[in-house]
């Protein structure tokens, strides 16, 4: 589904660890809306998901209340939303891609360093069809670009991976599946490990 770009893929459980601030409620706020996300990632019911995706949507935007600078709490209501409308099926149109596209670029420009928010953009560029602003070349530079600011970038290296299976270039993407898989285990990430491990054995399975 297009949408899953807007979210990173569930690698987005890489999730920004960047909210700080322990005297800061709306930090604090970002934070918890982060790791709900995280939670709902983690979670097999589909019931179970949207709680944790609409509480960390709430918790989000009363962040981005106390203080609308905040990247954190730009991405973590980025990323709740584009994973209940995943949820909930939404076919993608220039409104509700102007909707996420507007707190992802929110997002970088308050940290253009922000690695999960270009992970997120070079999902979006992959998967959106070019009449809604998709473009594989666009794509592959902010996923580069998303590796390069964070090791621990697993949705980015699946993201691009399947970028170069679409080129027809499958044996390009097994070594950044095989490094996703290493580094979700470390970072205690079953789900996202799990996919990778199944999307790698496609990988392998494809004719080079």
């Amino acid at each position: 589904m297009v949408l899953a770009g807007i979210t990173s893929r569930s690698s987005v459980a890489q999730t920004a660890a960047y909210a700080s601030g322990e005297n800061d409620p709306g930090a604090q706020l970002a934070k918890k809306s982060l790791e709900m996300m995280r939670q709902g990632e983690e979670e097999p019911s589909l019931a179970a998901k949207r709680k944790y995706y609409e509480e960390g949507l709430k918790l989000a935007e009363q962040s981005i209340a106390l203080n609308d600078a905040s990247a954190d709490a730009h991405f973590a209501r980025f990323t709740n939303l584009g994973r209940l409308m995943l949820l909930d099926g939404t076919v993608p149109n220039p409104i509700n891609i102007l909707t996420v596209n507007r707190e992802l670029n929110r997002v970088l420009d308050l940290d253009p360093t922000y690695a999960d928010a270009w992970a997120a953009k070079g999902g979006m560029y992959r998967q959106l069809p070019g009449l809604l602003g998709g473009s594989e070349a666009k794509a592959e530079q902010c996923l580069k670009r998303a590796i390069d600011l964070d090791e621990h970038a697993v949705g980015a290296r699946v993201e691009l991976a399947i970028l170069y299976r679409d080129h027809g270039e499958p044996h390009r993407g097994v070594p950044l599946i095989e490094q996703a898989i290493v580094i979700a285990g470390q970072d205690h990430k079953p789900q996202a490990c799990a996919e990778a491990k199944a999307l790698l054995e496609q990988f392998r399975a494809t004719p080079k």
